[in-house]
């Protein structure tokens, strides 16, 4: 299936930064919940080939005439996964760093894609990266991002700008007509939220977030800068650091539709969503994913038979159903 298949049939894995493959790599790297799939794309801003594509079932920008089409016709939503870096006035970008190792691994068995990259900007800062990103079974409204950095030689101010991007087309698809409107960007104290209607269709998707951060292991209370802009919404906010210190930001994303609320509760119920997940915490989230997934492969009941490949492939083909953007209308 891949370059560097893992030993075992549940994982697959990339072991080095592959530029010019970055297109193909979001897709095979994909998550999916049943009900909001994410293709694979880096969290942090990036200025190589990349697009951002995330999908909620049922969620069309037009009404599909047939069963053939639907994959074109869903929309494709602001992306929830959005995580700017920066150190002191440099933005980190993987295609402008030494990229001294890179690994990217999804986890089948827990739907847990999980990125670790150690780099070199070109200002000369040396830092180390883990990320982990899942769309929780348990919680099918719930996507939740674990963003670790550990400084090697940095010592200096680090800034995080974690967003509800809904501007992504001026970056990576310029020309093409808008799928939806806003009806609203709003940033609280706590949560924030970017409320969107589908142009053609009248679908409607709040998607909302709030977050936690973490110094050395020790809980950061800060006073966040709001972003709200017509497009975007959310957070940013920052804390020194020098070499050997590390940062952890986590985000805690909800993802609703008007296909299951009401209109008029959508942008309510969102934000209440996304602080629940905040007070669950990660590893309790991590913990109920974990456990629904292992629930879900026991009902499919998927023979591993044959060679690890076969295995592997298996495996694979199941875990693409989960994904909306494969699936047709009933």
């Amino acid at each position: 299936m891949n370059n560097n298949p893992t030993t075992s049939p549940w994982c697959i894995s990339e072991n080095s930064f592959q530029p010019e493959n970055q297109l193909v790599s979001q897709q095979m790297f994909a998550l999916g919940n049943g009900q909001i799939s994410q293709l694979g794309n880096f969290e942090e801003f990036y200025s190589g080939d990349i697009a951002p594509e995330s999908y909620m079932s049922g969620i069309f920008a037009h009404n599909p005439t047939s069963e053939t089409d639907c994959v074109e016709l869903l929309s494709n939503l602001p992306c929830w996964t959005s995580f700017k870096v920066w150190l002191n006035a440099e933005q980190l970008d993987l295609a402008l760093c030494e990229v001294k190792s890179f690994q990217r691994t999804l986890n089948m068995q827990s739907g847990m894609l999980e990125r670790v990259f150690e780099v070199i900007t070109a200002a000369g800062h040396h830092i180390e990266v883990s990320v982990q990103r899942f769309l929780s079974m348990a919680q099918p409204e719930v996507g939740v991002i674990k963003y670790a950095v550990r400084s090697v030689n940095f010592a200096g101010h680090i800034a995080f700008s974690p967003v509800i991007d809904g501007n992504f087309n001026v970056l990576y698809n310029p020309e093409s007509e808008p799928e939806w409107n806003v009806l609203q960007a709003r940033t609280q104290r706590e949560v924030a939220h970017l409320w969107i209607q589908t142009r053609r269709t009248n679908f409607q998707v709040c998607e909302a977030l709030s977050y936690d951060f973490f110094k050395n292991n020790a809980q950061i209370k800060t006073i966040p800068t709001k972003i709200e802009k017509q497009k975007v919404a959310g957070f940013s906010f920052g804390i020194d650091m020098k070499a050997g210190d590390s940062v952890c930001v986590y985000k805690f994303v909800a993802l609703l539709s008007s296909l299951n609320h009401p209109y008029q509760e959508l942008t309510t119920r969102a934000c209440s969503t996304a602080l629940a997940a905040k007070s669950t915490g990660w590893n309790e989230l991590v913990e109920e994913n974990s456990v629904a997934w292992a629930q879900k492969w026991e009902k499919m009941g998927v023979k591993l038979t044959g060679k690890l490949e076969a295995q592997q492939n298996a495996i694979y083909s199941a875990f693409k159903q989960f994904q909306p953007r494969l699936s047709v209308p009933k």
